[in-house]
């Protein structure tokens, strides 16, 4: 064999070295790269955890979400427990940016925040940027997050963005940055890494019919908001079949708040106010199918709160359940379904009422046999006049001449009193009275679609009054003795009072059936937004003449348009074919002077809408006890007059509770 040559020695060395420092690199670079997968799936992890506790709180506001997103990341951050000093900057999200002097986060979290998430508006948005650990760590925390985001070009192709009406609300993200820099791979040359990950949670509103609140009371800052008051007074929000009973609060009282926000006294026959579960033991309950837990969601309960503030002192209130944290829920559930149809309606009664003649619009005069025709309608119309030979003032006379009162459109240009029997019978009738409507004997309109009271606000401020005993109001009962028996498709009808309040005295008898009463205070009293509150900053709507006063000894069936059953109306049906399926009554009037007394014969059903009553009074007449199928929306609730009153809302006909689920998205 030859030997090697002396002088390949040195080749072989620096060979073998050369693939020893390859290696070694190669190995270097493994770790490195492995410790980065730690770190991304660590940090990870760690923003998991923050956006989750951020959207739990995504309810109260965008700066409730960033902040309690910010306390759960330093908590759990694997190398840092604090921010760089000085390196917070907290802002909106506008282009340019506006930005906080200070942090807007309480030492303890206990109030929702001043400006609430408004869609599609970054200025109303909470951006927190950071960093920690002397610049290794960058942070991002951002409530109104939209997605998706150019920044991640994999969101392009993701979907699930969220809810459009949220407008981007309903996101929350956070992004932690770490600039890690290599342990071996640096000795090749290989500078930091940044390892960037991303967590984004969306607050996932759910309609479900498990919680339709028989009240939902939204009433703000004060404490009083449901109060029960005379001895053996009750309240019960019974189950619908498999439905349990719901009460909804929406107060944080942080008013002056001597008293609970549920103050309901002691009675001798169990507990006030009840919810009831459809497995309910207790035997002022009416057990149903199922299992559901009933609910009474306080707002309130979300934040630190002496005890009296959120429950009664009487320790049974609450049945066969507490009081549970809530979201506040506000006006705008019923708003989106109903606000803008009833901005309509108000709009074309104002514009009907407005006809400077007197007249039906569209027409020049009345003929000799009193019809006249505009905009394609024929009228029979009675003219005001002050005589004894007026029209109004003689209405048999008037109405003795054959085929009057079968006319299907019947304008009363007058003040309207009704005090000899009077029984109108066309089919789909459209009534319109210009002045106010006061009954005082028996008034029956068979089968209307539209029925308009233009009212007044002068004087009495009254727009239809039913003052005595022989007062009986009935429309659109077809011939039915009751409303529960006014059922099908095609008879929903809108009874609007233009000006004033509707007053029904002692021993009236009231029968509206499938009707949707509106009293629209003199027009122009409807919010232009949903979820917005209609009076002025500063103001109230407790001038607003649009009031209800039902006296104690009156009959009262009252019942809302339900011509779908079985379901609640899908949005195309509320746009064109039933824009007020359901609704029984809506009012912007404020004050406490919207009240409702009835007795055993009390029928009510549907929703009945007075956002500003504060409060509405619900009185019994008396030890028997009231069933009313309907679901009230006020300010507060005072309920007295020693009767227990049980309100049993159908959820196919309501509108239900809406509450929150969080998830990640990203």
């Amino acid at each position: 064999m030859r030997a090697r040559r002396k002088d390949e020695k040195g080749a072989i060395l620096l060979l073998s070295t050369f693939v020893a420092l390859g290696a070694l690199l190669m190995a270097g670079l493994v770790f490195d790269l492995g410790q980065l997968r730690i770190d991304r799936r660590v940090n990870k992890g760690v923003t998991d955890v923050a956006a989750r506790a951020g959207i739990a709180r995504l309810a109260f506001g965008p700066w409730a979400g960033v902040c309690k997103a910010r306390e759960f990341l330093l908590g759990n951050a694997k190398l840092f427990s604090s921010f760089d000093p000085g390196s917070e900057t907290w802002s909106n999200v506008a282009v340019p940016p506006t930005v906080k002097v200070s942090s807007p986060c309480p030492a303890v979290a206990s109030a929702p925040d001043a400006v609430p998430c408004s869609p599609n508006t970054p200025s109303t948005w909470a951006k927190l940027q950071a960093t920690a650990g002397g610049g290794r760590y960058t942070v991002m925390i951002q409530a109104g997050y939209v997605l998706p985001d150019p920044a991640y070009p994999a969101d392009a192709n993701m979907g699930d963005t969220g809810a459009a009406e949220m407008g981007s609300c309903d996101n929350l993200a956070v992004v932690l940055t770490e600039r890690e820099t290599p342990a071996f791979a640096q000795v090749g040359g290989a500078g930091p890494k940044l390892v960037r990950v991303r967590s984004v949670g969306r607050l996932n509103a759910t309609e479900t019919l498990d919680f339709v609140a028989a009240l939902q009371l939204l009433e703000r800052t004060k404490c009083d908001v449901l109060q029960t008051g005379g001895a053996n007074t009750r309240v019960i929000a019974q189950p619908y079949n498999a439905y349990p009973g719901t009460i909804q609060i929406d107060s944080i009282g942080d008013g002056s708040c001597p008293s609970p926000i549920l103050n309901a006294q002691a009675t001798t026959g169990g507990p006030s106010v009840l919810a009831c579960s459809t497995n309910s033991t207790l035997p002022d309950c009416r057990p149903g199918v199922g299992t559901r837990p009933s609910r009474i969601g306080i707002y309130a309960i979300n934040f630190n709160k002496a005890a009296n503030i959120v429950s009664s002192a009487y320790p049974s209130t609450y049945g066969d359940t507490k009081a549970v944290p809530s979201p506040r829920t506000g006006r705008k559930y019923t708003d989106r379904r109903y606000r803008a149809n009833i901005a309509a309606l108000d709009a074309s009664v104002k514009a009907i009422m407005a006809s400077s003649n007197h007249l039906p619009p569209g027409c020049t005069a009345v003929d000799a046999s009193k019809h006249c025709t505009g905009n394609g309608i024929t009228w029979l119309v009675l003219e005001r006049g002050n005589g004894a030979g007026a029209d109004c003032n003689n209405l048999a006379t008037f109405f003795s001449v054959s085929g009057r009162l079968t006319a299907q459109n019947i304008w009363f240009d007058c003040d309207l009193n009704v005090t000899t029997q009077l029984i109108l019978t066309a089919a789909d009738a459209y009534i319109v009275v210009t002045g106010t409507l006061a009954v005082n004997n028996v008034f029956t309109i068979t089968d209307p679609r539209k029925l308009y009271v233009g009212g007044t606000e002068s004087g009495n401020k009254v727009g239809i009054d039913l003052t005595g005993s022989a007062s009986t109001f009935t429309v659109n009962a077809g011939g039915a003795s009751t409303c529960s028996g006014r059922t099908g498709a095609g008879h929903s009808n809108r009874l609007v009072v233009g000006k004033g309040s509707f007053k029904a005295g002692s021993g009236s008898t009231i029968r509206l059936c499938q009707t949707t009463i509106y009293l629209a205070s003199g027009y122009d009293k409807v919010p232009n937004a949903d979820g917005v509150y209609p009076c002025p900053a500063g103001q109230s709507c407790d001038t607003y003449s649009g009031t209800i006063s039902v006296s104690s000894g009156s009959f009262v069936d009252l019942s809302a348009p339900n011509e779908i059953t079985g379901r609640l109306p899908e949005a195309n049906e509320l746009l064109t074919t039933n824009p007020f399926e359901d609704l029984g009554f809506w009012t912007e009037a404020g004050g406490n002077t919207n009240s409702l007394t009835g007795g055993a014969a009390t029928s009510v059903r549907g929703v009945y809408f007075l956002p500003n009553a504060d409060a509405f009074n619900l009185a019994g007449g008396g030890s028997l006890p009231i069933d009313l199928s309907a679901q009230f929306v006020a300010t507060s609730m005072k309920v007295t007059g020693g009767a227990t009153v049980n309100l049993v809302p159908n959820p196919e006909d309501s509108i239900p509770v809406t509450i929150y689920t969080t998830l990640l998205v990203r």
